[in-house]
């Protein structure tokens, strides 16, 4: 026997038969209704930013985050869309941090790193019986 796998909705708390995305099909279609309106306003206003572009038409800006990052909505065809750094906050186009937090974040590693060394170097357990050489 099959059962029947249902969950509340994420987006307006309605019990569902799980699918892929995850939501209602209401929620479904109420984001794809969103996405069209987004992406009508796009084709006339190609360079507008990602604050303008919730502002015109009411889409909230962690959907349109969202779609940026899921590559729905192309940061290469629409060039002032963009959403939030991961470490600080800043407008980025690609990836998930920003070149400066990237630099930061690598620099503070390789410094963990070269501190670890200096801590173990000369430590540790050394044998001084023959039979262990």
């Amino acid at each position: 026997m099959c059962a029947l796998m249902v969950a509340n909705c994420p987006g307006c708390g309605k019990v569902f038969q799980k699918n892929l995305r995850n939501l209602c099909m209401d929620c479904v279609k109420k984001l794809e209704h969103e996405y069209e309106a987004c992406y009508r306003y796009l084709l006339s206003n190609r360079k507008a930013a990602t604050s303008d572009l919730s502002h015109a038409t009411g889409v909230p800006e962690s959907t349109i985050f969202s779609w940026i990052k899921d590559r729905r909505l192309s940061a290469i065809d629409y060039p002032n869309l963009t959403y939030p750094c991961n470490s600080c906050g800043g407008p980025i186009r690609q990836e998930s941090l920003c070149q400066p937090c990237r630099n930061r974040l690598t620099r503070d590693i390789q410094e963990m790193r070269d501190k670890e060394l200096r801590r173990t170097d000369g430590s540790g357990f050394r044998s001084l019986s023959p039979r262990h050489r």
